[in-house]
């Protein structure tokens, strides 16, 4: 795919405070291709579920309990995010693994709308020990423990920490940060959760 030099798209400024977290898309071989690392992986570590799509996402400690609806990359090689009206719905990128698989699950959504904070406003506050649980379309329920919690600038986005090949099941949560500036785009920032599967049920 290849995408992993491409700054997000910016914001329209039409819509003020509406939040694009549009990340960069992985690079060629990012996901699960052994081709993408020089080393071969190591052998897998930790609880792995089968394959199956997610249909909630639940971080108790900052009252989130939203559905989750599939995303895939637009025109420009970005991660697509749900549509700014549906500001309290979190998109699942599609093209990676499903949460609680070998390798990085992704899940992007808005920080604020024009109507006020949106799904993922207080991701940014959440500490290393929190749990998100993703219930699946197959009944369980995967269950991830945070390992931090960054901020990074659109321009220095971590493509290969996001979607670089893993040993383990992992969640990367993804939405704006930093400054809101309308002259350039919108949020300057993006706010990255870093999380590991430790269970289901």
């Amino acid at each position: 795919m290849g995408y992993q030099n491409r700054r997000p798209p910016a914001t329209a400024t039409a819509a003020p405070k509406s939040v694009a977290t549009a990340a960069p898309s992985p690079a060629a071989g990012a996901l699960g291709d052994p081709a993408g690392s020089a080393a071969a992986p190591a052998p897998p570590e930790g609880p792995i579920l089968a394959r199956s799509e997610p249909v909630t996402v639940d971080i108790t400690e900052i009252g989130v309990h939203a559905p989750v609806t599939s995303v895939g990359l637009d025109a420009d090689g970005a991660v697509q995010v749900p549509p700014a009206e549906d500001e309290r719905r979190a998109g699942w990128y599609d093209q990676g693994p499903t949460p609680g698989e070998l390798g990085p699950a992704v899940l992007v959504g808005h920080l604020d709308s024009a109507a006020g904070p949106a799904v993922f406003y207080e991701v940014g506050n959440l500490r290393p020990g929190a749990t998100v649980e993703i219930r699946r379309a197959d009944q369980s329920t995967a269950i991830f423990t945070v390992d931090a919690v960054e901020r990074f600038t659109k321009t220095d986005f971590p493509t290969q920490r996001v979607y670089g090949d893993l040993n383990r099941a992992e969640l990367r949560v993804i939405t704006c940060g930093g400054d809101y500036d309308a002259d350039k785009g919108g949020y300057q920032d993006n706010t990255i959760l870093f999380a590991h599967l430790t269970g289901s049920r």
